[in-house]
Order: C-alpha cells, then structure tokens, then sequence
C-alpha cells in the first residue's frame, strides 16, 4: 500500500515503482489507476532516492569535517607544547643568566 500526501492511497502489487495489479479492496480508483498514479508513485520513489543521497552527502561531509576538526586539536596541542618549551627554555636561560652575574 501506498498513501500519497494528498491522502489518497493506493494498494497491490508494485513492481518497479508500478503498480502491477490493484487490490479488489481499493475503490479510490477511477480511471485507469495505473496510468493515472504511475507518475505520482514514481516521483515519490525519485524523491526517496534523492533525499537519501543528500542524507549520504551529508554524512560523508560530517565525517570529513569531524576529521579536519581532530587534526586542528592535533596541531594546537602541538602549538601548545612547544610554546611551553620555548617559555621554559627561555625562563631557564634568564635563570642561568641571573645566577651567573
């Protein structure tokens, strides 16, 4: 079964995103059922498919920001040990000087 957003639903067999064989319990029908929904279903299974594909998209684009965003935490603890050795190494050498004099 597949109920449209307009409400109206559609029952049977699909084959392909077709309706193949209606079910003898729909009387939403009218007029040729399969001619008249055939578009509408196969929109919607278009739909389906391209908002899956952004979902992928996105996901991939999460992943490669929350690598990117790992790699910058790397470089700035990096950043921040060596600037705690410079201070220190300069802070040992003002030592080293003022015991000297």
């Amino acid at each position: 079964m597949y109920t449209f957003r307009s409400g109206e639903t559609q029952s049977g067999y699909w084959q392909n995103g077709i309706l193949d064989v209606p079910s003898t319990r729909n009387n939403t029908y009218l007029l040729s059922p399969v001619a008249v929904y055939h578009s509408k279903v196969l929109n919607a299974v278009q739909e389906a498919r391209r908002v899956t594909e952004k979902a992928y998209d996105v996901a991939k684009v999460d992943e490669r920001v929350n690598k990117a965003v790992a790699s910058v935490n790397k470089a700035v603890n990096a950043a921040r040990v060596i600037a705690i050795k410079a201070v220190q190494k300069q802070m040992d050498h003002n030592h080293n000087n003022n015991k000297a004099v």
